[in-house]
């Protein structure tokens, strides 16, 4: 890799729009620098459900155990403190330096919009040119520098104007757009739904807020003022515009980028960075929006990604029905390469780890990971493509490489997780592409590949079952050569080609044995016969128990010499286990024999007669001859 330097970006953003501008922010900057790789390790959404992971998930960041990188910047909303704080104690723990971007982690620098005089002039505004006495405030739950700086604008902003703080108007959240069910109940349930405004720290909560109130009948701004800090292009798609705090996430991402390069190069830089942000004033707040131009701009890109997004899920949706039914992990690559080219991603891995392939075939030899680990010390690439390389097909290589290539200046990796129903498969690489995929159906590609892997597992299993009902059903359960149901099952391979052989064999003198010895006695007979004729024949004839002491054997066997001496073997076989067992009676078979040749083409039915009829012959001469003997 020469002096090629690795910087990873580990985030967790709430929204895909957030990560892009970060990602592509950070890789442009390293770019001009020169020289630089930039992985994106992201599980790109922890808030899409109502509620985060618990705890934290830091099973999903693994890859920083598999890897050395020369510096990491941690951005987005990474889902609590105990994830945050256990990302850190691995960075350290391999002296990584790392720069947080809008969250704190104890004696890490950190880089964030000055968020306290922002809240203080929106604080400000609200009450001075609206009049707002009750005012509520909605931060999030995770350690982040924004919701610290601005609860503490908000206490002095109440204070500087005389208005009483009120603790329950304090109301802390996931980030999510489901979000805004639970406040509206949170306010009523508190008897704090008397607010003259709401100030959200998150964009994406005051939409969610704003689309609850919506179906409840309360307009925004006549009924109530909403405004947000960490505005974002989501926020102009709806009406009305929300008043704002710009958070220029792409420069706080130049920024840090520079910082870390700094902390790289053995230079001390300052624990706290500030960029500063503007204010725009919406509609939200009862305000002339001053974003309206801007706003509909951003509206007629939303309009043109929506016919790309349409386009893209319909390509999903065709390759997901194809998905649900591979019965194989070269089916399931080949429609995954398939999908991901028509929705244009041209250069992607698909990373399984080696364990869980055999979880995913049901191997019987199959045992987990251990205990608080995800990744084992080989990865698979299932499939996969890339211009460097070509395509890849279950091309294994050791997880501390993370991707199937070389690095090169300039490239950009991004890493998502393969899961499915808490289970960590493996991750999805992208190369070079700034989140192909539209924003918003990522959720759905990656739902179609998880659930695909999940169902080929499933298949497998099935595919297990049936093998196992096959056994039972068409095996002799005393013998354990097959019976007549895989006759009908298998006799087809033989009979189709019209060049093959059948063998009629029947036990001599059963009945005998059964009346001087006992049934068991006769049932011992007969398996030992026919182990003997399993051992005698090839692993490509098929061996049938026909009757009670008949078997038939399907073969490929066209020398009448080779029936011959296998007749010969086989009684030689059961006279020696018969003194080695020290058996009462004598065992011994009666064996004919038909053949259908190309030049004299018979039916199955046509042969089996024939040779039936050539047993019986054999059994009479086998007779007379033992009656001479005597």
């Amino acid at each position: 890799m020469g002096n090629l330097k690795r910087i990873a970006l580990i985030t967790s953003a709430s929204n895909f729009e957030r990560q892009k501008n970060i990602a592509t922010s950070m890789h442009r900057t390293l770019k001009s620098m020169g020289g630089y790789v930039l992985y994106v390790i992201s599980n790109f959404g922890i808030f899409l459900d109502d509620k985060p992971i618990p705890y934290g998930d830091t099973t999903i960041y693994d890859l920083i155990d598999y890897t050395m990188f020369d510096g990491c910047v941690i951005g987005g909303n990474i889902g609590s403190h105990p994830l945050l704080a256990s990302i850190a104690k691995k960075l350290r723990k391999k002296n990584i330096p790392f720069i947080t971007v809008n969250i704190q982690t104890e004696g890490a620098p950190f880089l964030s919009l000055d968020s306290y005089p922002t809240a203080c002039k929106l604080m400000e505004h609200l009450i001075e040119t609206h009049d707002c006495k009750k005012i509520n405030l909605v931060l999030t739950s995770i350690k982040e520098v924004i919701s610290m700086e601005t609860l503490t604008a908000y206490q002095d902003t109440l204070k500087k104007y005389g208005l009483p703080y009120e603790e329950d108007r304090i109301i802390y959240c996931p980030i999510s757009v489901n979000s805004g069910r639970g406040l509206y109940q949170t306010f009523c349930d508190n008897h704090v739904d008397d607010a003259d405004a709401v100030l959200c720290v998150q964009d994406i909560v005051a939409i969610g807020l704003y689309l609850e109130l919506e179906k409840q009948g309360i307009k925004v701004p006549q009924d109530l003022l909403i405004c947000t800090l960490n505005r974002s292009s989501n926020s102009v798609i709806f009406r009305p515009d929300f008043t704002g705090a710009d958070r220029r996430d792409g420069l706080l991402a130049e920024k840090a980028c520079h910082l870390l390069i700094e902390m790289i190069n053995g230079n001390k830089i300052p624990l706290e960075n500030y960029s500063s942000g503007k204010i725009y004033y919406g509609e939200s707040c009862g305000c002339h929006s001053e974003y309206l131009p801007e706003s509909r701009k951003w509206h007629q890109q939303l309009i043109r990604q929506t016919a790309e997004s349409g386009r893209q899920i319909n390509y999903i949706m065709q390759f997901n029905d194809t998905l649900e039914t591979v019965t194989s992990l070269e089916e399931l690559g080949d429609n995954i390469r398939h999908m991901l080219h028509e929705i244009l991603c041209p250069e992607f891995f698909c990373c399984i780890n080696k364990q869980d392939l055999k979880y995913i075939i049901n191997d019987p030899d199959y045992e987990p990971l251990p205990e608080g680990k995800s990744l084992d010390d080989t990865l698979v690439a299932i499939t996969g493509t890339a211009d460097r390389i070509g395509t890849l097909q279950n091309f294994a290589y050791p997880t501390e490489k993370i991707v199937p290539v070389e690095e090169q200046d300039g490239d950009l990796f991004i890493l998502y997780p393969l899961r499915h129903k808490d289970k960590l498969y493996g991750y999805m690489v992208f190369l070079n592409v700034y989140l192909p995929i539209e924003a918003y159906n990522y959720r759905i590609c990656h739902e179609s590949i998880c659930s695909s892997i999940e169902n080929l597992r499933r298949q497998m299993i099935l595919r297990s079952s049936i093998k196992e009902l096959d056994k039972l059903h068409m095996r002799d359960q005393m013998t354990g050569l097959y019976n007549r149901f895989a006759l009908n099952r298998f006799a087809s391979r033989f009979v189709d080609e019209k060049v093959y052989s059948i063998a009629m064999i029947d036990m001599d003198g059963l009945k005998k044995i059964n009346d001087n010895f006992g049934h068991l006695s006769g049932n011992h007979a007969i398996c030992i016969t026919a182990n003997v004729i399993q051992e005698c024949t090839d692993e490509k004839d098929l061996v049938i128990r026909y009757g009670g002491d008949e078997f038939l054997i399907l073969s490929h066997h066209l020398e009448p010499e080779y029936w011959e001496t296998l007749r010969t073997k086989m009684n030689d076989i059961l006279t020696q286990t018969k003194k080695q067992q020290q058996l009462p009676y004598e065992l011994s078979i009666s064996l004919g024999f038909a053949i259908s040749t190309a030049e004299q083409t018979l039916t199955y039915a046509e042969t089996c007669e024939l040779a039936d009829h050539a047993m019986y012959e054999n059994k009479m001469l086998r007779k007379k001859g033992r009656e001479k003997e005597h």
